[in-house]
Formats: C-alpha cells, structure tokens, sequence
C-alpha cells in the first residue's frame, strides 16, 4: 500500500463491515483484536484514552487487510486510497 497518514477507526470499521462480513472485533487493553474467516488480526490501536474514533496509523490498515485476507481492491474502494 505504502501510504503515510491517518485513517478513523469508523472508516476502517465500515470498511470491515462492507469488505469482511461477519467480522468480530473485541476491544482488549490497549488493542482491538478483529476475526475474520478463521483469522485474528490483534495489532489495531484503540487510541489515547477512551477516545470513541481515534485516529490510526494507515499501515495498521495494511497488516489487517493483509493477515485477514481481506480483498485489496475492496478495501482500497472503502478508503479512496491506492492499498
């Protein structure tokens, strides 16, 4: 993907939600772990604090498209961003 910046949590959320149907994300301590077609991604950020719609680095976005096996071109349609 090699893209730099930001992305909201309820950008990458609607992007599961229209990508991975039937996702499961479970808020841990510091990390949201997401399940998918028998895989686990545990590397996504909440956030600073109890911040709802943080902001999150774009390369997380990348490892969970790609440990889940997410498609590509549908992931990159949700963001308007080359993947």
């Amino acid at each position: 993907m090699g893209t730099k910046g930001f992305v909201r949590l309820n950008a990458i959320w609607r992007m599961l939600e229209l990508c991975a149907p039937g996702h499961k994300r479970t808020l841990k301590t510091h990390r949201w772990w997401v399940r998918w077609n028998g895989r686990t991604f545990r590397g996504l950020p909440k956030g600073p604090g109890r911040k709802q719609n943080a902001e999150v680095r774009f390369q997380y976005v990348e490892k969970l498209v790609a440990v889940l096996g997410i498609d590509r071109d549908c992931a990159a349609g949700a963001f308007r961003q080359a993947l």
